[in-house]
């Protein structure tokens, strides 16, 4: 089985996510936003997603043979390393 696992690390505005987009599209490979996973997307309840949320739908993702992840994030990513 081969593994194809890219994490983008970068500053604010450096074009991660449109880096991400770009190998998502030429190596057929989903392409996950770390800002989605870590903020609630409701209106409703806008803010950081609970700790239990976000490590579930993280474990989600990295789960996968495949993905692409872009985020400056690291703590609580650390596992996928």
């Amino acid at each position: 089985m081969v593994y194809k696992r890219i994490h983008i690390i970068g500053s604010t505005g450096s074009g991660k996510t449109y880096l991400a987009r770009e190998l998502s599209s030429r190596l057929n490979i989903p392409y996950y936003e770390l800002d989605k996973v870590m903020w609630s997307s409701s209106v409703e309840f806008a803010g950081k997603n609970p700790p239990e949320l976000r490590d579930r739908l993280l474990e989600d993702i990295i789960s996968e043979d495949a993905w692409i992840i872009e985020g400056i994030y690291y703590k609580w990513v650390m596992r996928m390393f």
